[in-house]
């Protein structure tokens, strides 16, 4: 948890950021920091190599951004008071276009215009993977993004470009595009609070000056039990002015109700069950959106509906995912599988996390399944349910036993999410931590092996777990060994919060002979 006290959000922000996935944000902090910061890039990219994950120890002025009370309070309403920043951030560059290219007229909405030489950007609309392979989806806000712009940015100079709602979406559609939201001018210090899913773009530089952006990843750590912003006690109300193309009232409220720690109400409806499952997994995004929602109001009665609907979409390929290079028509949706970069469930599972405890039973069930793309299904949803889900974790924790690594890995999500009585299930995650699996070693993206992400994902579900550090000190210790410096990030986080002096002090030994020093540096840099 942060020491200083945040400037939290409103109930019309926090509606907005339900509504759109993206809120302008500006820092406060001064001005001379943030020319330090654009100095010390410019340094930086002249003389070695993009900074990747040590964006903060080559310019350690960017935490002054960080927490600043307008920027931590912002991440603290939406993920909760003990938010942590994910190991993996980067520094995003648009460089500028050649002179013969700059008077090229743009709306802001073009899919992939071109992008000056050098830039590490991409400008096709996408929606993010995860780091360092995928994780899932989801509709509630378990992760948000801070992109942070050191300089002012006019629209000449390239500012980066969302596409507001697209963050509860599967998949992105062209008729998506035209909703872009591009800001005229980007002050120097500006921040975009942004969901994790939204689709986002690079937008070209006709400037003669580098435009830089920097992409910091936050996860919350805990199941919102009250809200953690300047409101939150009335109902859902849809706020007067937002960004999206499309109306999504029941997910909108039921998104408010949970990050608020409330209960939504089940209704006694006479809508037909059968015509609202058939629109499941549809390409339409309002119709699916809404059904998974509707038929989560109604609790109980939708419950083996949704169940026997997802028996239906067995035998989805869990090998490594290959790019599918075939040209899909402009609104054609992606059949729900399994994608390292990230992946969507099938509605039922969502639908079925959201109607909470009466679906526990059934989940349960679907977990034994024999095909693993219902257990990851059957585990993502049993996560959203949250801590009444605490019930199921020996039958969970069995499934840490599984031969496949994408089950390991959903199973292990939903054990973070649920957040209770994890003891059950850190056998298990002990082995998974400390023990190679050889079948779990080759190289699926950006040289990450499933291994890698399974050992991710149980440091995950430590800290979210209730679990008191002080009692698996030898293990978190023991992770300083992976060679995935994202496993040892999370266990010094772990430790630094609440380990006892020697867990502390193991923490600053490991962290002694990693310090980042620029004393002998061929010039001197600017802090």
């Amino acid at each position: 948890m942060k020491s200083q006290q945040g400037i939290n959000l409103t109930d019309d922000q926090m509606r907005r950021f339900i509504c759109d996935g993206v809120l302008v944000l500006d820092s406060g902090v001064s001005e001379s920091i943030h020319q330090t910061i654009y100095e010390n890039i410019q340094w930086n990219n002249n003389r070695e190599f993009n900074m990747g994950n040590n964006v903060l120890p080559r310019i350690p002025a960017l935490q002054k951004v960080l927490d600043s009370p307008v920027i931590h309070g912002g991440l603290q309403s939406v993920l909760g008071d003990d938010y942590i920043l994910h190991p993996h951030r980067f520094m995003h560059a648009s460089e500028p276009l050649d002179e013969d290219m700059r008077d090229m007229e743009l709306t802001g909405h073009e899919n992939q215009p071109p992008m000056g030489k050098g830039s590490s950007g991409g400008s096709g609309w996408h929606q993010d993977s995860q780091s360092p392979l995928s994780r899932a989806r989801y509709h509630v806000p378990r992760l948000a993004m801070i992109l942070y712009f050191p300089q002012d940015t006019p629209i000449e100079r390239g500012p980066t470009r969302v596409i507001p709602g697209t963050h509860l979406q599967a998949g992105l559609q062209e008729s998506n595009f035209p909703f872009a939201f591009v800001c005229d001018h980007v002050k120097a210090g500006t921040c975009f609070l942004i969901a994790f899913d939204i689709a986002h773009a690079a937008f070209p530089n006709r400037t003669d000056m580098s435009r830089y952006m920097f992409k910091f990843v936050f996860m919350r750590t805990s199941h919102p039990t009250a809200p953690s912003w300047d409101g939150g006690a009335d109902p859902w109300k849809t706020p007067e002015t937002r960004l999206g193309q499309y109306e999504h009232t029941k997910a909108w409220s039921y998104i408010w109700d949970w990050v608020r720690g409330a209960r939504s109400e089940f209704v006694d409806s006479d809508s037909d069950t059968d015509k609202l499952i058939s629109h499941l997994n549809s390409g339409d995004p309002v119709t699916g959106l809404n059904a998974i929602y509707e038929l989560a109001s109604m609790g109980p009665r939708a419950v083996d509906p949704l169940t026997q609907s997802l028996l239906g979409h067995t035998d989805r390929p869990l090998e490594r995912y290959k790019k599918d290079t075939r040209k899909r028509a402009p609104n054609e949706v992606r059949k729900r599988e399994w994608n390292e970069g990230a992946f969507a469930l099938q509605d039922e599972a969502y639908a079925l996390g959201a109607i909470g405890a009466p679906a526990i039973d059934s989940l349960v069930t679907l977990l034994q399944h024999e095909d693993p793309w219902i257990k990851v299904n059957a585990a993502f949803a049993l996560g959203e349910v949250g801590p009444s889900a605490g019930v199921a974790m020996s039958a969970l924790a069995a499934q840490l036993e599984n031969e496949h690594h994408q089950v390991v890995r959903a199973v292990l999500d939903a054990i973070g999410c649920i957040g209770v009585y994890t003891n059950i299930a850190l056998p298990a995650i002990r082995r998974l931590l400390l023990r190679d699996n050889p079948a779990w070693q080759e190289k699926l993206m950006r040289g990450w092996t499933g291994e890698s992400q399974v050992r991710f994902n149980a440091m995950c579900a430590i800290l979210n777990s209730d679990i008191p550090i002080v009692d698996i000190e030898d293990l978190l210790v023991g992770t300083f060994r992976d060679p995935n410096g994202y496993v040892p990030a999370l266990a010094i986080e772990a430790l630094t919060r609440n380990g006892s002096p020697q867990g502390i002090r193991s923490a600053l030994t490991f962290l002694k002979t990693r310090r980042w020093d620029d004393s002998l540096a061929n010039e001197q840099r600017v802090y």
